[in-house]
């Protein structure tokens, strides 16, 4: 499902968490699980450098990458990302399988402590990714079985920046800038996205079951781009994705653009939909660890909003059935579990089921169950996923 959803998450420009990873998904999308942050606070600085961190899930450290416990300054973190969608339960027709796999590559540097500096950490991000290996008749695009690369990132990590005493509540800082490497965000006209985020966590004291975190990450992000709308050359055929999950309507339909009004002076068509200029996301985990941080238990909770740009004057590209609306906002969440396998190198196992939600609201005045969506399975708002994250 994350990967099912990329368009969507690439469309918001929400994909690479600013306070996580994944998948171009993913969520992508995301935070998934992992063993709890650690809770060892090293007072003096050469110990911080030296010793050994506890486990702590890469999903669920600021930014997505784990500091590792030697003086080595490079690091590399792998992640296997498998998602199963849950359209693959649907009834009779509407059944849509879909079975996507990713490769998310984040190098990273560690900054040389000097004098009163924080720690700061510089990591890329970048992954590659089969949408679907699966044919399906509604949920398919026209990448489906080939090997797409997302966009890259950069971004500066200053973990553990402050913690206030009493509480023990920990404040990491992330910024970041994004790459448009991806064919969509290429078609979109992106230059670069930039933004923010604050995580603030949480850890509980030890206790014979273990010990309980909680984290909240709002971040921001802004959009730039070098047109007022996505484009392509017009004798190239878009392809939309069909309407109301109908098979009958043979799949995705090529729809070509020429009317005046459509067509730039450099000869491209202007596509369908409105960039979306800034972000505003918030994130919420919450789990249970073992006091030896193998084992993680973990649920999050996250909401974005997406604003637009504002709506063309153009009467050729009006429509009685254009929305006023500037916004639109994606919401989901997860449920999984994670072992940190005691070996030499970081290595982190991750199961569980997560979900994207297009909207919030369910149509009818409520919200969704933001872990799995029950009610309509076709669409692959949900999925099943396995993890696999190495860190050396």
């Amino acid at each position: 499902m994350r990967r099912s959803l990329v368009f969507l998450a690439l469309l918001l420009t929400t994909t690479s968490s600013l306070a996580q990873t994944t998948t171009p998904t993913t969520p992508t999308t995301s935070a998934a699980p992992a063993a709890a942050p650690s809770t060892t606070t090293l007072t003096e600085e050469k110990k911080e450098e030296e010793a050994p961190t506890a486990p702590t899930n890469a999903r669920l450290a600021p930014g997505g990458v784990v500091a590792g416990g030697s003086g080595f300054p490079l690091g590399l973190q792998l992640t296997l990302d498998n998602t199963i969608g849950n359209g693959i339960l649907a009834p009779g027709y509407q059944r849509q399988p879909q079975f996507g796999t990713a490769v998310n590559v984040r190098p990273s540097f560690r900054i040389p402590r000097h004098e009163a500096l924080p720690m700061m950490i510089v990591n890329g991000s970048f992954d590659f990714y089969v949408n679907n290996w699966l044919a399906a008749s509604t949920n398919s695009n026209t990448f489906d079985r080939q090997v797409q690369i997302g966009d890259a990132s950069a971004a500066l990590i200053l973990p553990g920046l402050y913690t206030e005493q009493f509480t023990t509540i920990s404040l990491s800082l992330i910024v970041s800038a994004r790459a448009p490497m991806s064919v969509y965000s290429r078609q979109s006209n992106l230059i670069t996205n930039f933004g923010a985020a604050v995580q603030l966590s949480w850890n509980s004291p030890d206790t014979p079951i273990g010990s309980f975190y909680v984290q909240y990450v709002p971040s921001v992000r802004g959009n730039i781009y070098s047109q007022v709308g996505s484009t392509t050359p017009c004798s190239t055929p878009s392809f939309i994705p069909p309407v109301n999950n109908n098979p009958g309507n043979g799949g995705e339909l090529p729809v070509y653009f020429g009317r005046e009004e459509q067509i730039l002076p450099n000869g491209e068509c202007i596509l369908p939909g409105r960039q979306t200029m800034a972000t505003l996301s918030n994130s919420v985990n919450t789990g249970w660890s073992t006091s030896d941080g193998a084992h993680n238990v973990n649920v999050n909770v996250a909401w974005t909003h997406a604003f637009l740009r504002g709506l063309s004057n153009k009467p050729g590209l009006s429509s009685p059935f254009a929305s006023e609306q500037n916004f639109r906002e994606v919401s989901g969440g997860s449920l999984s579990y994670t072992y940190t396998v005691p070996v030499d190198v970081r290595l982190f196992l991750s199961a569980g089921i997560g979900t994207q939600y297009l909207t919030a609201h369910n149509g009818q005045g409520g919200l969704r169950f933001p872990i799995y969506d029950f009610a309509t399975p076709a669409n692959n708002f949900s999925s099943a996923f396995f993890d696999v994250t190495v860190g050396i």
